[in-house]
């Protein structure tokens, strides 16, 4: 199906993208890789006045460490994530999670923020980001708020951003010392297809070897939780892992 004809807005700040989406002069649309809003344009699922694209403000491709936080800008690409020593080495859970989305075309274009927003439940990156409790940056015309990313997935293609809102960065916390974290998943096809389930999990060691912490979750992004294995030897937790999974030690 052939898109329709729509306008396209390339604002230079955060306040001015705003400004423009709280327009009433019909419906509009934030566009950051496009890989997941142009498909549905094509289907005829959605058909935005105008698209309000953020490639052309300062700041939000920057991956940055803030006081031992990792800052991701929204529009940071899913490759460039996987490719960023500072997150391979400090949050190597991230990196491996968004390594297994689609192919390398898709990783290049499709950005972290517009990967949250669309909120598909088939999401690799979603639970690592449960696991390691982030935090979104989302901003509007009175300023900017912070949603844990446990409150920010409402439903199936819903999230906590409002109308004239945008989401402009992901704040990670440091891994715990001494967790170790992995992410695999199920496709019914091919590795680079989406995940049927997929399945992150941190595990956290105290001084004598024993688990601490457990977190896990899975492809639907409102799920989060924490198992009462705490406690249990590091070495019995092992004999459980399931064969072939590679864990990442942060």
């Amino acid at each position: 199906m052939r898109l329709r004809p729509f306008a396209l807005v390339e604002p230079e700040t955060v306040p001015e993208a705003v400004e423009i989406l709280a327009r009433l002069d019909g419906e509009a649309r934030v566009i950051a890789g496009g890989t997941a809003l142009v498909p549905t344009m094509r289907l005829g699922l959605v058909a935005p006045d105008r698209l309000v694209s953020l490639h052309r403000i300062a700041g939000l491709s920057e991956v940055r460490v803030d006081k031992g936080m990792l800052e991701i800008g929204a529009m940071t690409t899913l490759a460039a994530l996987v490719r960023h020593a500072i997150v391979r080495e400090g949050w190597p859970l991230l990196a491996h999670a968004a390594s297994r989305v689609a192919t390398p075309p898709i990783r290049s274009s499709a950005t972290l923020g517009g990967n949250l927003c669309y909120a598909e439940a088939a999401s690799d990156p979603a639970p690592a980001l449960l696991c390691l409790e982030a935090q979104v940056r989302v901003a509007d015309s009175v300023g900017e708020r912070v949603v844990p990313i446990g409150e920010f997935f409402t439903g199936f293609y819903e999230t906590a951003v409002a109308a004239g809102e945008i989401l402009t960065a992901v704040r990670v916390p440091p891994m715990p010392e001494g967790a170790r974290a992995g992410y695999v998943k199920f496709c019914p096809r091919s590795a680079e297809d989406k995940p049927l389930i997929g399945v992150a999990a941190l595990v956290t060691l105290d001084g004598a070897r024993r688990v601490s912490d457990i977190r896990l979750a899975d492809t639907d992004p409102r799920a989060a939780r924490r198992s009462g294995a705490a406690g249990r030897d590091a070495d019995r937790c092992r004999g459980s892992r399931r064969r072939g999974h590679r864990g990442h030690r942060g």
